[in-house]
Parts: structure tokens; sequence; C-alpha cells
């Protein structure tokens, strides 16, 4: 599989999307507007915590869509035998949070090797 990148037009698409989400979130958390005790921090707080959520999921969903795109099976890179993949769950730091990423396991049982399909 080719290595695909955004184009520069592609993500400020995105970045506007994400303005637009902004705005969305502040009459969300704030449906008659801020109070007057609000802070900016407080209102910084509320936005830094949306954020996180927003970049965790996305990476989890497009982690997840990448891990599906191996299928249930994969061949064995020592002997070549086609083992079943599993699913395991695991928890990374990433710049905006955490996410979890649902990551494809195989495990021969010929050469009990365990291995990460990769493209």
């Amino acid at each position: 599989m080719a290595s695909k990148k955004l184009s520069e037009r592609k993500i400020r698409e995105i970045e506007e999307a994400a303005r637009h989400w902004g705005k969305l979130l502040a009459r969300e958390a704030f449906p008659e507007g801020p109070d007057l005790s609000l802070t900016l921090a407080d209102m910084e707080e509320v936005a830094m915590r949306a954020a996180r959520a927003l970049v965790g999921s996305a990476v989890e969903t497009a982690a997840g869509e990448q891990a599906a795109s191996f299928g249930e099976a994969a061949d064995c890179p020592t002997c070549g035998r086609s083992v079943p993949l599993e699913r395991r769950s695991r928890e990374v730091t990433i710049r905006g949070g955490t996410a979890n990423l649902e990551e494809p396991i195989g495990h021969c049982s010929t050469c009990r090797r365990d291995f990460f399909p990769s493209a």
C-alpha cells in the first residue's frame, strides 16, 4: 500500500471544519453564553478537554480502519502459513492525550511466533 499524505488543501478544509466544531462546542458548553464569573482559563479547560477527546477519537477511528484492512488472517512472516488475527486493545500516549488502539496480532502455532502484520 502506497503512502498517502493529506494535501495542504485537505488539511485547510479540516482546520476550517475544526473551527466550526469549536463554535458548536462553545454553544454546547455555554448555551446561554459564558457566565461573567468564568475565566479565560475555565473556557480554555473546557476547550482543551474537548480537543483531547476529538484527537483521541480521530486517531482511534483512523487506526481502527487501518487495522481492519488486514482482514481476518495474515501469513506468518517465517513460514508463510495463514493464521487468524486477533484484535487486542492497547492504550497509547499521543500528542493530544491518549488513544485506545485495536491492533491485529497473529500467532503461528507452527513457528510458535507472535507477529503484528505490516503493510
